[in-house]
């Protein structure tokens, strides 16, 4: 914010005030791109393995692609994935188990881009003896006109996903953390399907495919996969899977199982329930 002092004919004096604003473009795009502003990075994500007590560095390729001088500065923060599978950047100042932004120091720490021009930005990542598993986070590049001073300024974000791993230290368990009945829609009460929440209680990063089965004492009713993706689970994460059911189930006492293939493991849940006038009912 600029404050400037200004004087009328009439002896009085105006206090004009000039605002900067700062606009943010977040993507996850190799090329992010507002105003002028066009910014690529390759790679889109880097795994990276680095022993107890060494050091390592990744490096990240920075072009700019647009029709302006750009000045860029580089960031590491600490990363999420959220239920539904979306990369979710973790504030400042939150505790987090998980992150790398303490182990990681990226050089330059600014630098500026002409038009066509390319430059090489490094991220060293040290890791302490007593690490274990995976830590995880996000390589942003912030770019803005420097020309802009004084006026409406954008600010384009892109970024790449980092993956740190210790090999040899990683442990591999999950968890079905609850299954929840969906209620079909246009029709109230209607057992509609399943919902499945999956959880990651090893530490370090996974994927997991599941199936359901819906039985009874006589035959299996339903038998079909779970819908949620192979995408990454990160360690104390979780991943939402649905399976939709094509027919009405019957009245009758049921047992739905959920089985869950993760790194060559397996984790098996049971819930018992019963469809009375079409509603579904836990035993």
């Amino acid at each position: 914010m600029v404050r400037l002092l200004r004087c009328g004919p009439a002896g009085y004096c105006m206090l004009l005030v000039t605002v900067v604003m700062t606009l943010v473009a977040l993507t996850f795009a190799v090329t992010a791109h507002g105003e002028g502003i066009q910014v690529e990075t390759s790679p889109q994500v880097i795994r990276k393995t680095i022993l107890r007590g060494e050091a390592g560095t990744v490096q990240v390729k920075v072009t700019n692609k647009g029709s302006v001088p750009v000045e860029i500065v580089p960031n590491v923060v600490d990363l999420s994935i959220d239920e539904h599978g979306y990369n979710v950047e973790i504030p400042e100042g939150v505790d987090y188990a998980w992150g790398l932004k303490g182990f990681a120091q990226v050089s330059p720490v600014k630098f500026m881009l002409k038009p066509g021009e390319t430059r090489i930005a490094e991220v060293k990542i040290e890791a302490p003896r007593s690490l274990s598993g995976g830590r995880y986070g996000i390589l942003y590049f912030a770019a803005s006109d420097p020309s802009a001073q004084g006026r409406i300024m954008m600010v384009v974000r892109c970024g790449t996903l980092l993956f740190v791993t210790v090999p040899g230290t990683e442990t591999y368990s999950g968890r079905i953390r609850d299954i929840r009945f969906i209620r079909r829609q246009g029709r109230a009460g209607s057992l509609g399907g399943l919902e499945v929440v999956f959880e990651n209680t090893g530490n370090v990063h996974m994927s997991a495919t599941g199936r359901i089965r819906i039985s009874d004492d006589r035959n299996i009713l339903v038998n079909t996969a779970l819908r949620g993706g192979t995408g990454t689970i990160l360690p104390g994460g979780t991943r939402l899977y649905r399976a939709e059911l094509r027919e009405d189930i019957p009245d009758g006492e049921y047992e739905v199982t959920v089985d869950f293939m993760f790194e060559g493991k397996a984790a098996t849940a049971q819930k018992a329930f019963r469809i009375r006038g079409g509603q579904a009912y836990s035993e």
